[in-house]
């Protein structure tokens, strides 16, 4: 993890040892933007740390971690403040969010909160070593929200638990705006593009579109993508199974002639 200048996650952030300084926070819960504001970030010229990042590259010591920072005290309001107080992080926030927390939901709960429930990753998150640790941290991180232990395997997930998530992601923007000194948090507008967000950080306006990244339309072809891996990586499987089967069972059989 060295090297980092930003990450998404302000409540996982703050506990993270990294080794570098770390320049932008971003506060917001995923499906509000988080993908959009790295794309910007990166623009600007910074290196960020995102969830993609951990998926892409496969960074299965970092799943442990943050499963272990969000299983102890990252939720620890006191400790946040104390940090910002004390000046220990110089780091600006900024903070994205939908228009009201049913349309997150609606986001949400056809993306991020049922994507490991959906093949091929309700396969690979039960017996990939990366993804079962990734499926336990995130289900950690929803309990951690919810105030109560959950599963996605719980029946009704995640609609059982409407309410209470939407209810922590209201507070989570409350949150924010009580633990960030005001001088140092955007609430970043995507729609109104460049200007408040390069003011904001000292930074030229690039001249270039904002990104509009990780829409719906994306998601949705992103999983179809692995789908179609998943099943050709289930159909090699069969086929070569049925192989090795027909090698050992079936080769050595001898037509009896008189």
């Amino acid at each position: 993890m060295k090297g980092i200048q930003t990450i998404t996650g302000l409540l996982l952030a703050t506990l993270l040892p990294i080794k570098a300084e770390l320049q932008v926070i971003g506060s917001g819960y995923g499906r509000t933007g988080t993908d959009t504001l790295r794309e910007s970030l990166t623009a600007l010229g910074y290196k960020t740390y995102h969830m993609k990042e951990i998926l892409f590259g496969k960074l299965h010591q970092d799943v442990v971690d943050w499963k272990t920072i969000i299983e102890t005290n990252c939720n620890d309001v006191e400790l946040l403040k104390g940090i910002f107080e004390r000046g220990e992080w110089t780091a600006a926030v900024i903070h994205t969010e939908r228009t009201s927390a049913e349309k997150w939901y609606e986001s949400a709960s056809n993306s991020i909160l049922i994507g490991s429930t959906m093949f091929p990753f309700n396969i690979m998150n039960k017996v990939i070593p990366f993804w079962i640790d990734h499926r336990l941290m995130v289900e950690s991180l929803w309990s951690m929200i919810i105030g109560k232990l959950v599963r996605r395997s719980d029946a009704g997930w995640p609609d059982v638990y409407k309410k209470e998530l939407m209810t922590a992601y209201d507070a989570n923007n409350v949150k924010v705006r009580e633990i960030v000194p005001s001088e140092r948090l955007l609430i970043q507008d995507h729609s109104k593009g460049w200007e408040s967000l390069a003011t904001f950080l000292g930074k030229d306006v690039p001249d270039i579109p904002y990104p509009h990244s990780n829409t719906k339309k994306e998601f949705i072809w992103l999983f179809r993508k692995y789908t179609v891996i998943g099943v050709a990586v289930v159909s090699l499987l069969i086929i070569a199974i049925g192989f090795l089967f027909n090698i050992l069972f079936g080769g050595g059989k001898k037509t009896k002639s008189e």
